[in-house]
């Protein structure tokens, strides 16, 4: 057994490997982008409904746990007709381009109406979280016969790591008013510069 462990290649070996596989990097700029989106939406949930007028605890919660169960549940639909159908990139590209509108539609404050913010946001769940397990398949399809441990590792490590660099980014960047950057004007009034960084890595 310590011999077999001492011929396996470490794990940034095999990373550098899987970077240098052609098709390998577009799944996983997908990955990242999703997760990034995902958990930036899930730890400012809170602020955002407060912003849009709610004001229980309870609803905020809810909320939360709601947008986290569209998630798993778009996920099994949405990857469930991926499997079936094998349209990888088609799907993606719909599903980040769905997130840049909702995520639009979310960062204009008091642009949307109150009953219509709780729907948007578990839209944006349910269409951001599958386009991980989709691009962790595609990984895995396009990197054959690599290790799929190894894989979803590596899509792991750097969503999260972007995750951990993209919070606190994102919350600096909710506190920016837009209007003052050169060439955005009016056209950034009242949209919040958190949502305006998310729209552009979902755009990206």
């Amino acid at each position: 057994l310590k011999e077999k462990d001492a011929d396996a290649p470490n794990f940034l070996v095999t990373a550098g490997e899987l970077l240098k596989t052609p098709g390998f990097l577009p799944p996983l700029v997908a990955f990242v982008a999703s997760i990034g989106i995902s958990n930036v939406v899930s730890a400012f949930v809170g602020d955002e409904l407060r912003a849009s007028g709610f004001v229980e605890q309870g609803t905020i919660d809810l909320a939360g746990a709601g947008f986290q169960a569209a998630i798993v549940g778009g996920g099994i639909v949405l990857g469930g007709y991926v499997d079936r159908t094998k349209e990888y990139k088609q799907v993606t590209c719909l599903c980040l381009g769905a997130a840049l509108v909702l995520l639009l539609a979310l960062g204009y404050e008091g642009a949307v109406p109150k009953p219509l913010v709780l729907a948007i946001l578990l839209s944006l769940g349910a269409l951001v979280g599958p386009v991980q397990p989709i691009n962790a398949e595609l990984a895995v399809e396009v990197a054959y016969p690599a290790d799929e441990n190894s894989i979803e590792a590596l899509q792991q490590l750097c969503g999260n790591l972007f995750s951990a660099l993209l919070v606190p980014i994102a919350e600096r960047a909710g506190e920016m008013d837009l209007r003052s950057l050169p060439g955005v004007g009016q056209v950034g009034a009242g949209l919040r510069g958190d949502y305006a960084l998310l729209g552009f890595i979902a755009l990206c």
